[in-house]
């Protein structure tokens, strides 16, 4: 399971924001912007994070995940556009292209073509990935704390 690799890249950069914030207390919430392309599942990546977690200031935080939808762009004319869900499904559902996708994201560029001039010179500019946006951390001065 690899969402829990990604869960421990996640805790050691909140547990840095932790050690940052004077007077830090606890970790209130954790909020992540997780791209479908990636296809990390986001329920195993909530429970990752709440096994490796414990016994850290971030034991017990509210995990808030917002699923980003991919966005591409076309490197000769420049127009960028959302695939359909009907096409983000069908990629989810095609076991060998899904999982060509979970290892390699870019991948699904070389399967599209512009919607305006038709070219194939694609790139993804948005949701692949996985990005911890922002950490609740509450202090000692204040209850309810300082954000990172």
């Amino acid at each position: 399971m690899h969402e829990t690799s990604i869960a421990l890249s996640i805790l050691a950069a909140v547990e840095d924001a932790f050690k940052e914030t004077p007077g830090a207390k606890r970790v209130t919430k954790i909020r992540l912007q997780v791209g479908m392309l990636s296809l990390v599942d986001p329920e195993a990546l909530r429970f990752a994070l709440q096994v490796v977690s414990r016994d850290t200031p971030a034991e017990g935080a509210e995990i808030e995940i917002e699923m980003v939808k991919p966005r591409f762009r076309c490197n000769r004319c420049g127009y960028e556009w959302e695939p359909r869900d009907e096409d983000i499904e069908k990629i989810s559902q095609d076991p060998q292209l899904s999982t060509l996708v979970h290892i390699n994201p870019d991948i699904v560029a070389q399967y599209l073509t512009c919607p305006r001039c038709g070219s194939n010179d694609v790139e993804i500019v948005r949701g692949k990935g996985v990005i911890l946006h922002s950490v609740d951390i509450e202090t000692e001065e204040e209850s309810g704390g300082g954000q990172q």
